[in-house]
């Protein structure tokens, strides 16, 4: 091995996670947190690799998504946050004490073992509805931990997103998609009890 191959071996690791990345329509700011590459690179990047290719790959524009509500906005959604959650935690991503978790910025590892994470999703749940970005920011939002925190149920055992705003907090999603329906209540019914 040269000396120089030493040099550039981080600059080439950058460069893998950012094309993994803009492969999974990540946003530039994303991708910078990442690999500390610049936008304009990250641009070049996508021109040179994605741009005119035979699929050429979606280029989101803009901040990442912010707001939870969409994360758990239903039933459905909430279980499907669910198993990208329980990936980020079996990871290493997150962690049950927030003070404890891996520094994300800059780690050419942890976006490769996210990038997993999110490839294993998209393998599990068949028609997804949590894209690359709203996973990002199912990560940052649990590991601030002020607005989103995970339970777990009583009677199925799953573990589950909740929103720790909402008064009363919610159930299990999946044992209010999945109950008998001589069991559920009707919304009329809900309100009267």
């Amino acid at each position: 091995m040269r000396a120089t191959d030493l040099r550039y071996r981080g600059e080439k690791a950058k460069f893998e996670l950012a094309l993994r990345m803009i492969g999974h329509e990540a946003r530039t700011g994303t991708i910078r947190y990442f690999t500390g590459l610049s936008d304009d690179r990250i641009r070049k990047l996508y021109t040179s690799y994605f741009k005119y290719g035979d699929a050429p790959v979606r280029r989101r524009r803009g901040r990442s998504p912010t707001q939870i509500g969409p994360l758990i906005k239903t039933p459905l959604r909430a279980l499907e946050s669910g198993v990208f959650v329980n990936l980020l935690l079996a990871n290493g991503l997150l962690t049950s004490d927030p003070t404890q978790a891996p520094k994300l910025q800059g780690n050419i590892e942890l976006g490769h073992k996210f990038c997993e994470c999110y490839e294993t999703y998209c393998a599990l749940v068949p028609r997804a509805n949590l894209s690359f970005e709203w996973g990002w920011n199912l990560l940052l939002s649990l590991r601030r931990g002020d607005e989103l925190g995970i339970e777990r149920c009583d009677k199925c055992s799953l573990g589950y997103i909740v929103d720790l705003l909402a008064v009363p907090h919610s159930g299990c999603p999946a044992c209010a998609t999945f109950a008998p329906i001589s069991n559920r209540r009707s919304a009329k019914e809900e309100v009267l009890a």
